[in-house]
């Protein structure tokens, strides 16, 4: 699958790390679609489905697992990678889901080739074209 057929959806309510990470993600190809909160995020979903959507764990409204949740829920086929700046492990809900220790990302990602390589694994795996 190439990149920019990939549909990333990133949602991270710091402005500097969504933007960085969106602009790496599509100077690297991927269509990119980034939100600063959860609701937007899902509003998005509602109407097209991504290959992979990451998000923060702090998130103002909701908490990333519960948008991981409500995501999954609206698409399914997804793949979903938590980026948090927390010691966080992986609750039995997301783990029901499919979601493995790997998918959570700790903040900041020093080397986002690593990220890079995480969406093309998830895409070529993959749930969605």
């Amino acid at each position: 699958m190439e990149n920019a057929t990939i549909r990333v959806l990133l949602v991270d309510d710091n402005d500097m790390i969504r933007e960085s990470v969106t602009a790496y993600l599509e100077d690297e190809g991927f269509t990119v679609h980034s939100f600063a909160t959860a609701e937007q995020a899902l509003e998005s979903i509602a109407t097209h489905c991504p290959v992979v959507c990451i998000s923060d764990m702090r998130l103002p409204g909701m908490s990333g697992e519960e948008f991981i949740l409500k995501a999954h829920a609206l698409c399914p086929v997804a793949g979903y990678l938590l980026h948090t700046g927390m010691l966080y492990t992986l609750s039995n809900e997301l783990r029901a889901i499919g979601m493995t220790d790997g998918d959570v990302l700790s903040k900041p990602i020093h080397n986002l080739s690593t990220l890079v390589k995480k969406i093309k694994h998830m895409a070529a795996v993959g749930r969605l074209s």
